[in-house]
């Protein structure tokens, strides 16, 4: 037998016994599963889990005691969207105006901090506004509005040192941005201490 005799005998076998093996595995079920491109990527864009809502991705700190009163003005979460349907100065004014209700109170010179969930991790970008006032309920006064420039503290959190100057209570708008496209508005109060 020649050489090219043996090659091609054993090529043939080969591709015999390849093509036994592939209709063997065929024929294991009555319907073959393969997977189209199309069901490999749904498949990965239903694998989004949202490990935090919108709402527990920032706790508003003030000398490291949580402040409870922390209200989402609206968010792009997962895809999900929220908008309120209240202003911020009318969520601060029926949260605080009435007799008996009070904002959160912290002292001149306190420290708010901005401690965010670890599962989100830290957004992109923070921007917080300040809206002053010199009384707690609606004057009709213009407000003192300011950027408050955020620095790090020594946990790695956002913070600010508080500045009364001569108001009395502050509303605050903190905007946030993470690198997932995830976005959130949060408002928050806090009032001098007596």
């Amino acid at each position: 037998m020649t050489k090219y005799a043996i090659v091609t005998r054993t090529l043939s076998f080969m591709i015999s016994l390849s093509i036994l093996m592939l209709s063997a595995a065929g024929c294991t079920s009555d319907k073959a599963s393969v997977a189209s491109p199309s069901d490999v990527v749904s498949s990965r864009e239903e694998e989004v889990v949202i490990t935090t809502e919108a709402s527990d991705a920032v706790s508003v700190m003030i000398n490291g005691e949580k402040v409870d009163d922390v209200f989402l003005l609206q968010y792009n979460w997962y895809g999900k969207d929220f908008v309120s349907e209240d202003s911020l100065n009318k969520i601060m004014m029926d949260n605080y105006a009435p007799k008996g209700n009070s904002a959160p109170t912290a002292a001149n010179n306190s420290e708010i901090s901005f401690v965010f969930d670890s599962l989100e991790g830290l957004p992109s970008v923070v921007k917080l506004t300040q809206y002053a006032n010199t009384v707690r309920a609606n004057s009709g006064l213009p407000y003192d509005t300011a950027d408050i420039e955020l620095v790090k503290n020594e946990d790695n959190n956002f913070c600010f040192t508080l500045d009364y100057r001569k108001f009395k209570m502050f509303y605050y708008q903190l905007e946030c941005e993470w690198e997932n496209g995830n976005n959130a508005k949060y408002a928050f109060a806090v009032e001098k201490a007596k």
